[in-house]
């Protein structure tokens, strides 16, 4: 029966689309099918602009939009119909439109009825991809009465059995055998971040990928796609809905290069930036446009602009490594000092960003979750918010609310921009290139004046370390300072409801959509270069720090914060729309720098700069002591079995520790278990005991 259908189809009469079809092979894609032929089969798709098919007829273009089943197959018939030459025989390919009109380019939670059988474009990120699977292209059947063969074609996951035979029986026997296959994939698609508005949810659409397509998608990637949305029945209880899933059949898969930076300027709001950048008060300008109900805070919003900007992207070293340039920063604040409203509108400020809270946020929702493939039996990986938001920012809220072990899942992606997984048997890496803002709470829940801020902080010095500029936000008494805080709100609240001049006191000096623009702006058109100038700068800096710290032993900074300066700068540089990195950029990263660094690598005690704050956990002038401690203590374990607390204590007075931090050392030891109390009052240490 298949010879039958097949000399049917051969002395069938060309139709009017097919002609037009050859026509318009032969008149406009004859040089794309000579290059298609030289790598076929190898490649077997020809790639078309759809905007050629409108200049050449029209007609045949709204057909395809409106008919893409009836037209895709004229066309894939007129190409092989050709007999266009090749190495292995004649040309035998898809035939994959691309390019669609812009109001054919429909956004996934838009998707809907009117859509069904259309031809449509779709741009959204890949949140997930199954692996590649066999699937029935044509199945075959055989009359278990007369013996009679036929085939039918499944319509996706649905194997169909031929109605009737001819001799009017409906029974048949599957000759799987016999059947034709093709590689399929699934994957799922969600709408880009920055495109959805106020508070909408973000929608996904499953995508149907076959063929020469597959394993072309990954999660975290962002692409344009072109295909059929078709439905898919819905069943509960064995029993088919009235409901259907939506699933988009795709015919031409499109890598998407635009980061979230790809906002529209026209030439006119061009010239208004370019008018804005060469403002001598620029600085001052955006930093007042950051939260600007919110008072006070300029070094804090200035360094959240600085972020929003970014550092140079995809800088590689000549030994192949990557250098990020994602700017980190981390807020850690008293209750009522704001830190949720300041990521609330920084999420809203940013080009593209997604905000997250601590509590209801897991490990895996910010990396990558495994689940179950609803195809099959395999495990597949879905996209967290870290990839999703690759290019862009993510706000964690509520930071020290999150689990140690959801807390390390950030690790990786803070600082090389990159999530490694290995999970139910799939190991792999996805980008994630994201700016990290986050948010938290002192360790007791509100700041002790008595105490070191980074003797305060919840979050664990490895996560802490990865962070360029960490900021604490004290509530303080002061009866000016809360005047003002006070007088700026109900200002805030009048405006509401007030007058246009009480509203333009409290409104941003920038527009939000000005600053974004702006933002986009500067990230797409300059990636600035150091100059010698600003490098000598910064090394000076640098070199000042560590002269310090070798005078008295100890590690003012590290060469971490090198990179951090050289990011900080480069932002400052997009921001001025300059193509060079100068000395007040320079100065300006410094001047951000060491004020974090007089507020949290400040050693009280001893009034110097120690990185070990942050990267250990604990200044060095306090592990010294503990270290003094006990080596006292494992000195006079030679001469005695137990030794005494008060002995400890006093000879610890001598050299120069005072008696309440020698037993507060003590307990800290003890707790480490680096000492252990045999009895009350003497102390031992852990280790084996020295001869």
């Amino acid at each position: 029966m298949a010879e039958t259908l097949q000399k049917m189809a051969e002395e069938t009469p060309k139709s009017d689309e097919g002609r037009r079809f050859e026509e318009f092979f032969q008149e406009v894609m004859r040089h794309e099918l000579a290059e298609l032929a030289e790598q076929y089969p190898q490649q077997r798709s020809l790639s078309i602009d759809f905007q050629k098919l409108v200049l050449f007829d029209h007609k045949l273009a709204d057909g395809l939009l409106e008919r893409p089943d009836h037209f895709l197959k004229v066309a894939e018939e007129a190409l092989e119909g050709l007999q266009f030459p090749t190495a292995v025989g004649s040309l035998k390919a898809h035939v994959r439109f691309r390019n669609l009109d812009e109001d054919r380019v429909i956004m996934v939670q838009n998707l809907g009825a009117q859509h069904l059988d259309k031809f449509i474009a779709v741009e959204g990120i890949i949140s997930l991809a199954t692996e590649i699977k066999p699937v029935i292209k044509r199945a075959h059947f055989e009359c278990l009465h007369c013996g009679l063969k036929s085939y039918t074609f499944p319509e996706k996951n649905i194997l169909k059995t031929p109605d009737y035979c001819r001799c009017g029986r409906k029974d048949f026997k599957h000759l799987d055998k016999e059947d034709e296959f093709v590689n399929m994939q699934n994957a799922q698609m969600q709408d880009l971040v920055e495109k959805l508005k106020g508070n909408s949810p973000t929608s996904h659409i499953s995508l149907w990928v076959e063929d020469d397509l597959v394993n072309q998608v990954a999660p975290g990637e962002k692409f344009l796609v072109t295909g059929i949305l078709r439905k898919r029945p819905v069943t509960k209880d064995r029993k088919q809905t009235s409901v259907y899933e939506k699933l988009l059949e795709i015919w031409h898969l499109e890598r998407s290069e635009k980061e979230f930076e790809e906002l529209e300027v026209t030439a006119e709001e061009e010239a208004e930036l370019v008018a804005l950048s060469k403002r001598t008060d620029l600085f001052e300008t955006i930093v007042k446009s950051i939260a600007p109900s919110i008072y006070g805070y300029p070094e804090m919003k200035l360094a959240i602009a600085l972020q929003m900007f970014g550092g140079n992207t995809d800088k590689i070293l000549p030994d192949g490594k990557r250098v990020r340039g994602e700017i980190h920063a981390l807020l850690i604040g008293d209750p009522g000092t704001a830190k949720t409203a300041t990521l609330q509108y920084a999420s809203r400020l940013a080009p593209k960003c997604i905000y997250v809270s601590g509590k209801g946020t897991s490990g895996v929702g910010l990396t990558a979750s495994a689940e179950k493939d609803e195809f099959g039996e395999g495990w597949v990986l879905k996209a967290g918010a870290l990839v999703l938001a690759s290019g862009g920012q993510v706000a964690v809220d509520e930071l020290d609310k999150m689990t140690e072990d959801d807390r390390s899942a950030m690790h990786e992606a803070l600082e090389s921009g990159t999530i490694s997984i290995a999970k139910a048997g799939i190991v792999t890496r996805f980008n994630a290139r994201t700016s990290v803002l986050a948010a938290a709470n002192p360790k007791l829940g509100r700041f002790n004046p008595a105490e070191p801020p980074a003797n305060q902080f919840e979050i664990p010095p490895t996560l802490l370390s990865r962070f360029d500029l960490v900021f604490p936000i004290k509530d303080v008494l002061d009866e000016v300072q809360d005047s003002k805080v006070a007088e700026h709100i109900l200002k805030g609240h009048r405006a509401s409801l007030g007058s246009d001049q009480e509203k333009m006191d409290i409104s941003p000096e920038i527009s939000i959509e000005k600053l974004r623009k702006y933002i986009a702006y500067a990230r797409r058109n300059f990636s600035p270069v150091l100059t010698l100038e600003a490098s000598a700068k910064i090394k000076e800096y640098y070199l000042r720090l560590r002269k310090m710290g070798m005078k008295q032993n100890y590690y003012p900074v590290t060469a971490r914060q090198i990179e951090g300066l050289i990011r900080l700068a480069e932002a400052s540089a997009k921001a001025r729309f300059s193509k060079h990195v100068m000395m007040i950029d320079a100065d300006r990263a410094i001047t951000l720098t060491e004020y974090v660094l007089r507020t949290v690598f400040m050693d009280r005690e001893t009034g110097r700069i120690d990185s070990d704050i942050i990267n250990i956990g604990q200044p060095k002038s306090k592990i010294d002591r503990a270290r003094t401690v006990l080596e006292i203590i494992e000195d006079k374990e030679r001469d005695v079995d137990m030794v005494s607390v008060e002995e400890v204590v006093k000879e610890a007075e001598s050299l120069g520790i005072e008696e309440k931090k020698a037993r507060e050392i003590l307990d800290q030891l003890h707790k480490q278990a680096e000492i252990f109390r045999p009895k009350s009052g003497f102390v031992r240490t852990s280790r084996k005991r020295r001869d």
